[in-house]
């Protein structure tokens, strides 16, 4: 709404026509025009500093100016305010120049009157407050265009860039002037040419689009991924340019794929614990009955051989099982404080000799390395299939590196392995100069029975079980690869300030140990129950057997006799063993208890790691092995290997 007075400022060396213009504005016409007048420029700045104005009338020429003065000169002393100059006739061309300068409007003196001077200021004041609108929402917007964290861009019909935001400049790692050079189809991955080429012909086509993803490559060479859309601009009826909107998904869409794989191997690894246990007990009953087979053939019988080879063919298959109960975090560990510098120098010896010649082996270890607690055996495994897996990779050679580090990760800096919590840790990288791995290949290396290597050169359960045991010990394990630059596995272990576990001396093995003792073996798998009573009674031992929870009770409520040790599977119908034992204890102080299992039920061995009081016999297991477990239980002993 036209305000209702207006202030003008007039300069203007001739105090008859100051005084005929004052007289126009005498009357109480509104809007109202308060004149105030001075004769030069220098008086200007005094009168601006102490009132508030809407216009300035400039008469020219004007006192105080160079002869030559311009618009310039006038602004300098008069600000932003809106000019509307007053030429003599004879001086037409000065008007005209100022107006071409800026000057709002140009009047001649001799023919001012009310009405003109009046259409003038107001069309000047008017104008600059309908120009200071426009500049101000023209500033939101661009502040909106710069300041929004989601990238803004327009293009021309070939799909040139005309106009990037900062988001767009920073995610890309590009300049102004160095976007505005390119192309979009040169700077969009490979993968997905086709689909810019589709979506553009789609825009240009005025079809109805939605958001799409769309993979950009980055002046650096790192792959951004965006969520775009875009709509086509008209102009006076003709097709103009494409606008569009994209958002950065990168990080969503890689913790996406973390939470599904973390979905898909827990999956997997629920299933190969389950099927781990009904397998181990089918290779303890082969294993077991090869034994049996083999100290009653004689050595000269032909048949001898077949024996070794099913006792053989029943190892590789707990081995693969092993490798299964790792990935499924379901293997029982032993974990000790150590110093994984230690382990590695260690291991390093033998890994020196398996890479070969051709590829050179360089370990870079923080010598103020922190405390980490794990299963040394399987922090060797880790190492050795990592190592492997770098030595198939470099056919031709190169180089090997070992580092360790103490990492600390706050909520700003895990961002770069945002499923890595914040905190400290112990860091390991291996990394090779060797082939490197296709994104296919890198989404799918931890899932167990998948290879890349020829049939018969691998079972893929290497990174699977590196996968598994990182993850059972608390760890986190990362690993970035590009095809043809090599590949580097990182590991993240949680520091601990615990002391290192002092090491037992390991005792020397004895021969298979035998006893007299009443054992009661409880085992719902009739088969290794079977077998495992004959070898128990071969050994001297007297044996009550029950094929569950229920009837290992009523067998113990039932017997007189003293009942030295209890030998229960951990997983059976109606009641486990654990269950089992604490009912037994009840009734039986001094029974003693050795558990077998194929995976350390959750409840007994907590995500696998094995309770110091719990005795566990691992399942297969060889007649030697459950003699000693046995013998140690019942005398008292700690395993050497716990």
């Amino acid at each position: 709404m036209p305000a209702s007075s207006y202030r003008i400022l007039l300069i203007e060396e001739d105090s008859g026509l100051t005084q005929r213009i004052r007289g126009m504005f005498s009357l109480g016409q509104e809007p109202v025009f308060k004149v105030e007048a001075v004769k030069s420029l220098q008086a200007v700045a005094p009168k601006l500093a102490g009132e508030k104005f809407d216009a300035v009338l400039v008469g020219l020429p004007v006192r105080g100016a160079n002869k030559n003065a311009g618009m310039i000169e006038i602004r300098s002393h008069c600000g932003s305010f809106p000019i509307v100059v007053l030429v003599s006739r004879n001086r037409g061309a000065l008007g005209k120049q100022f107006v071409k300068e800026g000057a709002t409007e140009c009047l001649l003196k001799e023919s001012i009157n009310r009405d003109s001077l009046r259409i003038a200021l107001r069309y000047a004041i008017e104008r600059e407050e309908a120009e200071s609108a426009a500049r101000q929402i023209e500033q939101r917007f661009r502040d909106l265009f710069e300041n929004t964290k989601d990238v803004l861009f327009t293009l021309d019909l070939n799909g040139n860039i005309t106009a990037l935001n900062r988001s767009g400049e920073e995610l890309l790692g590009l300049s102004r002037s160095e976007a505005l050079k390119l192309n979009i189809k040169s700077i969009v991955a490979p993968e997905h040419q086709a689909t810019c080429h589709e979506m553009m012909q789609r825009i240009l086509d005025g079809k109805p689009l939605q958001h799409f993803e769309i993979n950009l490559i980055g002046k650096d060479g790192r792959k951004v991924i965006f969520e775009a859309s875009a709509r086509l601009i008209h102009f006076g009826g003709k097709k103009e340019s494409v606008q569009g909107i994209a958002r950065d998904v990168t990080e969503r869409r890689h913790l996406e794929n973390i939470s599904r794989q973390s979905q898909k191997f827990e999956a997997i690894g629920r299933f190969s614990g389950g099927l781990a246990h009904d397998f181990n007990n089918l290779l303890c009953v082969i294993s077991g009955h090869a034994e049996v087979l083999s100290e009653r053939l004689d050595p000269t019988d032909s048949v001898i051989n077949h024996v070794h080879q099913i006792k053989k063919a029943a190892d590789s298959a707990a081995a693969l099982t092993r490798q299964l109960l790792a990935f499924s975090c379901k293997q029982v560990i032993h974990p000790r404080t150590m110093a994984l510098n230690s382990i590695i120098l260690e291991t390093g010896k033998l890994l020196g000799r398996l890479i070969g010649e051709h590829i050179i082996f360089v370990t870079a270890l923080d010598p103020a390395l922190g405390h980490v607690r794990v299963d040394p055996v399987q922090v060797e495994q880790v190492l050795m299939n990592l190592v492997l897996n770098a030595r198939d990779a470099m056919t031709q050679g190169g180089k090997l590196t070992i580092e360790t580090s103490n990492v600390s990760l706050d909520e700003n800096q895990k961002s770069k392995h945002s499923y890595v919590p914040a905190g400290n840790y112990v860091q390991v990288s291996v990394t090779d100069t060797g082939c490197g791995m296709t994104e296919e290949t890198l989404s799918r290396i931890f899932e167990p029975f998948y290879t890349t290597k020829e049939r018969g050169k691998g079972t893929g359960l290497g990174l699977a079980t590196v996968y598994g045991i990182i993850k059972q010990s608390g760890g986190f394990i990362w690993v970035y690869s590009e095809l043809g630059h090599g590949t580097s596995f990182k590991i993240y272990l949680p520091r601990v300030d615990t002391p290192l576990t002092p090491l037992r001396p390991s005792k020397p093995l004895k021969g298979v140990q035998t006893g007299t003792e009443t054992v009661l073996l409880v085992e719902d798998a009739e088969p290794l129950r079977t077998l495992t009573k004959e070898i128990l009674e071969r050994s001297g031992y007297i044996v009550l057997e029950a094929a569950n929870g229920i009837e290992a009770i009523e067998v113990a409520n039932n017997s007189h006799a003293a009942i030295d040790l209890l030998l229960t599977d951990v997983i059976m119908p109606n009641m486990g063993g654990e269950r089992l034992a604490a009912e037994l204890l009840r009734i039986r102080p001094s029974l003693k208890v050795l558990y077998m299992s194929g995976y350390p039920n959750d409840g007994m061995a907590w995500s696998g790691t094995l309770a110091s009081a719990v005795a566990l016999l691992e399942k297969p297991f060889t007649r030697e092995i459950l003699m000693r477990r046995l013998r140690q239980v019942l005398d008292g002993e700690q395993d050497s290997s716990s």
